[in-house]
């Protein structure tokens, strides 16, 4: 059994190794050359190039910025992000590693190309670099203009409930909300003025909801507005929930209840 400092004949000690994250008593396991699981090199048995691992694909300036969050999100919980944002180069990882890492990065390559449409693909599908096709396509489609940012926030201000159920209503406009919030974040900083902007932005959504409800709603919405503590947007949307499900079981009831009178 060799020491912690005892060379490999690639050059790296048993100590190196281990802090890569190699597997050095087990190189056998379930990760590709002895990789460990936390390694940002390892790939599991489904990390495979012909997957989408997103729902819905790019197709242009439209859809960029609701797309990147949960495109970035699956890289992330594939421990991959390092791939595409620079992190993890391929000079970062010994020599002995470089044809593992050319097979990751042509993993997430393809993983790219499979989320965007394929009038998209001419532009990208020569590449050999995740990370150079991912900068590629947020120049070309990351672009927040004025007209965008305006068409939502009227999106936001004039959605109604209508036809649509309150699950789907509420689904909607959260999605207009996130898709605002990615163009115009936020202020990150933790301080007072900061915490007060938040709690503005979240009753200007509870406004918004409530606004956009129904009729039928409106004694369940001045019930909320008129609470001492006013509930988030969230909440308040539990609160409708359960006065429409009440609803249901009364109108049941009531239906019931003549065919057993007759």
């Amino acid at each position: 059994m060799g020491s912690i400092g005892e060379q490999s004949s690639d050059g790296t000690t048993t100590g190196d190794r281990q802090n890569l994250g190699i597997g050095v008593s087990n190189p056998g396991n379930a990760g590709i050359a002895g990789i460990d699981y936390n390694h940002p090199l390892f790939l599991s048995p489904a990390d495979v190039s012909g997957i989408q691992i997103i729902s819905f694909p790019l197709t242009g300036i439209e859809n960029y910025s609701i797309r990147f969050r949960p495109m970035r999100v699956a890289l992330l919980g594939r421990n991959k992000l390092g791939i595409v944002d620079g992190i993890c180069k391929k000079e970062s990882f010994p020599e002995f590693m470089w044809n593992h890492w050319e097979r990751v990065n042509a993993i997430v390559l393809s993983w790219i190309m499979n989320s965007v449409t394929k009038g998209l693909l001419g532009g990208i599908m020569y590449a050999s670099g995740a990370q150079a096709v991912w900068e590629e396509l947020a120049e070309r489609f990351n672009k927040v203009d004025g007209s965008r940012t305006f068409n939502l926030h009227k999106e936001i201000a004039t959605l109604a409930q209508g036809t649509l159920s309150i699950s789907v209503y509420y689904s909607r406009l959260k999605d207009l909300w996130e898709e605002f919030e990615s163009l115009v974040p936020a202020p990150g900083c933790d301080c007072a003025k900061s915490r007060e902007f938040m709690i503005y932005l979240q009753k200007l959504k509870l406004y918004q909801f409530l606004m956009g409800l129904n009729d039928s709603y409106a004694q369940a919405r001045s019930h909320i507005l008129m609470r001492s503590l006013v509930p988030n947007v969230n909440q308040a949307y539990a609160i409708i929930v359960c006065d429409e499900s009440q609803k249901a079981i009364a109108s049941t009831s009531g239906v019931l209840g003549a065919n057993l009178s007759v």
